[in-house]
């Protein structure tokens, strides 16, 4: 690779400067590491600077761009940051190699009346009035399954397994399955489990109740829903490419993850 582009997240302190170290470990083995802002296209991946969050913003831009994508992680554990601070030399090393491996993960896509958005991590239907719970039904592949009282109903990839939907009470799901993971959020139905279904699966979430719902993707609000309206989401038309070197196989990745190195 000859020329990269950065996302930095400028909130989270020393990205700044780990940016800047980057840039310049970059310059010594012939890589150009530019801002996405100022690359004005002709870069061959997208790096985030910051953590999870970055990193998933920077997918966004890379999917689009039919791009590869990475992360340097700052501060707490990241999952989706592969490389840490003190691996920076290293990930340059790599990129002028051409020594990074590229994996391809299962994206999903919601669509609510001709607005559509891809999400690497997950689509969350939920709440728009924080002391009201919403009624969702779900329909799975044109079936009626269940209506929920619910704060919300996460729709999450295995990459986003992780994420909100393992706080809501999910499994972690190897990314290299393909699967989507259906959670409900703080339920009031005896049925509170997570579903886990095929790829190919299409779920209908539709507002059953007179309150409105609002709709998050990778932790970003897309849509409001009124009452009696519905979104779709099913697989994702494009994947997000990841570049890595292999070194944290999906059990390693997590112990560090949940701070099981030393257990």
């Amino acid at each position: 690779m000859r020329r990269v582009g950065l996302v930095v997240n400028d909130a989270k302190e020393h990205a700044a400067g780990v940016a800047a170290r980057l840039q310049e470990a970059c310059r010594l083995v012939g890589v150009e590491a530019v801002p996405m802002s100022d690359a004005g296209g002709g870069v061959d991946a997208v790096i985030g600077v910051g953590g999870d969050g970055t990193v998933l913003s920077a997918a966004a831009l890379a999917i689009g761009a039919g791009l590869p994508v990475a992360g340097v992680n700052i501060g707490r554990v990241g999952y989706l940051a592969e490389f840490e601070v003190d691996e920076i030399e290293a990930l340059a090393d790599a990129l002028a190699r051409d020594r990074t491996t590229v994996v391809e993960r299962m994206t999903v896509e919601v669509s609510h009346g001709e607005s559509r958005r891809l999400a690497v991590n997950d689509v969350v239907l939920e709440k728009a009035e924080s002391e009201r719970i919403i009624q969702i039904a779900v329909e799975i592949n044109g079936h009626h399954f269940a209506t929920y009282r619910t704060d919300g109903i996460i729709v999450a990839t295995p990459v986003g397994s992780t994420a909100y939907s393992l706080s809501a009470g999910g499994p972690v799901v190897d990314p290299g399955i393909e699967a989507m993971v259906l959670t409900p959020v703080a339920p009031h139905s005896l049925l509170s489990r997570s579903l886990v279904l095929s790829a190919d699966t299409e779920v209908r979430l539709s507002v059953a109740i007179d309150r409105p719902a609002r709709v998050n993707v990778d932790g970003h609000e897309f849509v409001r829903v009124e009452p009696g309206g519905h979104v779709l989401v099913r697989r994702g038309a494009l994947p997000v490419r990841f570049l890595t070197l292999g070194r944290h196989p999906f059990p390693t990745a997590v112990r560090h993850q949940f701070g099981l190195d030393h257990a």
